[in-house]
């Protein structure tokens, strides 16, 4: 449900999705939307009071978000010579004509080939899908190599799920027993990923972030701090999670 709400002179659209949930949650997001959910018993009219009461938290976000904004990297168009980063390289992108559309790897660059290298959004689509695909792969390898430890406390190997997501690495969905990952994380390093995928199997045990969950993390990935700090200092990403 779409609404707007004027705080202190400022029209302020924001998405109210209801269901069940305990509290009123505010969400705001580095594009400058706003999203709100709350329990289907709670009004719009409540939620908007929420809203005005938290309308120095909420504006002061809006207003750090926009000044971030020119910062923030542009979109990948994927053109030629465009720099892909995998597991932490950097690889220049090439591209070349040819009948059949095909990303491949070479130790030194990224040679994309497809029927017109002017379709930019055909270029998007294919880098996409080469990305998202090797993000799956990665973090499947790395699901199998970390369950067994996890195992023993009746965690299954669960299903893995890749998708663009701009606010989170992971998360975790231990009743549906699947894990969703990040397309973006494949840009980082190999250590990296590990923790993210790591940090997501310990969910399945811990669902919040309790002093058991870091336990358990230390325990399968004693590296876990550096890694976290380590990833939560790209600049491609804005407020990562975990």
């Amino acid at each position: 449900m779409k609404r707007t709400l004027l705080l202190e002179g400022r029209t302020i659209p924001y998405e109210l999705t209801q269901k069940p949930v305990k509290n009123i949650n505010i969400r705001v997001h580095a594009d400058g939307s706003v999203r709100v959910s709350a329990g289907p018993w709670v009004s719009p009219e409540a939620v908007d009071a929420v809203l005005r009461q938290r309308s120095a938290f909420l504006l002061r976000a809006l207003d750090q978000f926009a000044a971030q904004a020119p910062l923030r990297p542009k979109p990948h168009t994927y053109g030629s010579g465009e720099m892909v980063y995998l597991l932490g390289k950097p690889y220049p992108l090439r591209l070349r004509p040819g009948p059949k559309v095909e990303v491949r790897q070479t130790p030194s660059h990224l040679l994309l080939t497809l029927p017109d290298p002017e379709d930019s959004q055909r270029r998007v689509r294919a880098m996409e899908a080469f990305l998202k695909q090797t993000c799956l792969t990665v973090t499947t390898q790395l699901c199998r190599q970390y369950h067994p430890q996890l195992a023993p406390f009746g965690v299954p190997m669960p299903e893995i799920r890749v998708r663009s997501m701009t606010s989170r690495w992971g998360s975790c969905s231990p009743t549906k027993g699947r894990v969703t990952f990040a397309r973006q994380l494949v840009e980082a390093p190999f250590d990296c990923v590990a923790y993210v995928v790591c940090h997501e199997l310990v969910h399945f045990v811990h669902p919040n972030h309790s002093k058991a969950f870091y336990a358990c993390l230390a325990h399968i990935f004693p590296d876990w701090k550096a890694q976290r700090q380590r990833l939560n200092s790209y600049s491609y990403r804005q407020d990562p999670h975990p």
